[in-house]
This record gives structure tokens, sequence and C-alpha cells, in this order.
């Protein structure tokens, strides 16, 4: 079992380029992914989105790839550029607006087109290109090996957790089963003592009574529920253990506890009763915001 909580960074340097990868990623309904690549390598997310797809299948990833020019002689020399007209054009008449309403330069400077990173792009042969694409692959299934091992290790925290906290609500079960039976009498009292409170003149039909306890106590019997609890809950030990994804599973059966909890405090007769429905939602509430963050 994985949680969807990782970090994994890592360095790598191809030809007159280092790169460095950062990948974080938490808790997400379905896979999602938000890169920043440089726009040289902007061609590349399908592949790296790919390669993420055959580890996970949820969470939310942000990757981050940053490169840098090595700057010694031997590799500058190697260095060419390309010239994005469009993007030159668009920054110009950007600055040109600014003039306008602001009063600032009316042409950019050369540092500024240059420091955009996006009007002078470095380009490579493409030998070279082809080394910067399986060097980055090679590196980014590093980077992912490490947030998939920290996903892991506090996926094992998680179980614990949520193992504990089953074990916790069977307790609590146990002593609704225990209780259960005590229901009709319970109704039983109950009705009696309204019936004396209201000092009718004449007595009430025995016969009756006990026909409207056995009605009342029919629909507040809770060994159905009961004995849905201990299934869901069984049901989730299960597939704790189980390997792969398994966070709507566990997301499903939270609710269907929730449902029979719900169902038994509105059955309740007994005061002991409701006051554990409303311990095990709570139990169960605790149990949903951790399997919120399980693959």
């Amino acid at each position: 079992m994985q949680s969807m909580t990782g970090f994994g960074k890592g360095d790598t340097s191809i030809g007159n380029s280092s790169f460095s990868i950062e990948i974080k990623s938490v808790n997400h309904r379905f896979l999602d992914t938000r890169f920043r690549l440089p726009s040289t390598l902007s061609f590349l997310e399908l592949s790296l989105i790919d390669i993420l797809k055959s580890h996970f299948e949820r969470g939310s990833f942000e990757i981050n790839v940053r490169q840098k020019t090595l700057g010694n002689a031997e590799n500058s020399s190697n260095i060419k550029y390309t010239l994005d007209e469009e993007v030159a054009r668009s920054i110009i008449e950007g600055c040109e607006k600014l003039h306008l309403k602001f009063g600032t330069a009316k042409i950019p400077s050369l540092e500024m087109l240059f420091g955009s990173g996006r009007v002078f792009i470095p380009t490579e042969n493409v030998e070279d290109m082809a080394r910067w694409v399986e060097g980055l692959k090679t590196a980014f299934q590093a980077v992912l090996k490490d947030v998939k091992t920290m996903r892991e290790n506090e996926g094992i925290k998680l179980k614990t957790i949520l193992t504990q906290g089953v074990l916790e609500m069977n307790k609590g079960i146990d002593q609704l089963a225990r209780l259960a039976p005590k229901q009709p009498e319970k109704i039983k009292e109950r009705l009696e003592s309204r019936l004396a409170q209201w000092k009718l003149t004449h007595p009430v039909d025995a016969q009756r009574l006990e026909w409207e306890i056995a009605i009342s106590a029919e629909k507040a019997d809770i060994t159905e529920e009961i004995d849905r609890l201990k299934t869901h809950c069984d049901s989730f030990l299960t597939i704790l253990n189980e390997r792969g994804s398994v966070g709507r599973k566990l997301d499903f059966l939270t609710q269907e506890l929730h449902r029979e909890v719900n169902t038994t405090a509105a059955k309740s007769a007994d005061i002991e009763i409701t006051q554990l429905a409303v311990n095990l939602k709570t139990q169960i509430e605790k149990l949903r915001e951790q399997v919120q963050n399980v693959e």
C-alpha cells in the first residue's frame, strides 16, 4: 500500500548542460500532472507522463525540470542559439504599451530579451538532443524511484494507523452487539413509563401492549447493521494487505461504515447505543481522513 505523498530530486549532466529534476506528489482522486520544462524540452512531456503512469495510478504530481548550461570554454564553443522572432515581437509590443502607459523604456534591452529565455533559444544538433532525451528519461526514472520509496514508507505508516483505527472500531461494534439484545426491554420500560405518566382511566390491554413492544423492537433491531459493520471492518483489513491501488476501495468502505452507523443511531432506543454510534462515527471520520491519502 502506498501513500500519495512523495518527493524526489536528482541532478544529471548531459553534454554541455546540467539538469535538475524535482518531483512532488500529493493526494488526488485521479492521476494529475503539472510539468515545468525548459522550452527546448517541452516535447518530452507526453513521454514522461507515460513513464510516470507505469509507476503510479493516482496522485497529483508537480514535475520541475531545470536546465543550466555548463560554463567552461570547451562546452560553450558548441552552444548555438535560434531566434524566436514571434516571441521577440510580442515582448517589444508589450514594452511599447508599457511605455505609453507608464513611461518605461520603449525598446527592450538585449539583456532583457536574452534573459527572458524565450527569444534566444539554445539548440543542439540531433545527436546531442538524442543524448538529452535518453539521459533525462533515465534520470527521471531514478527520481520516480525515490518518490515511490517515500510513498511506500508513508504507506506503511498509514497502514498501521488505519489498522489500529479499525481494531478500535471493532471494540465498539462488540459493545453494540452486547447491548443490542437489551433494546426490547428498554423499549418496554419506555412505553410503560409513558403510559404511567398519561394516567389513563382504563387499564391497557396487556396483549396489545406486548404487540406494540414487539413491533417497536422489530423496528429497532440493529442485528443486521452490526453484522454488516463487522463484515466491512474485515474487508477493510483485508484490502489493507492487497497490492496496488486500494484507496478507492477503502474510501467506499468508509462510506458504507458511515451509512450503517447512521442507521444504528436512528434505530437506537438506548442512550448507550446512541453514544457508541456517535463514537463510531468519529472513528470513521478519522479513518476517512487518512484514507484520502492512500493511492
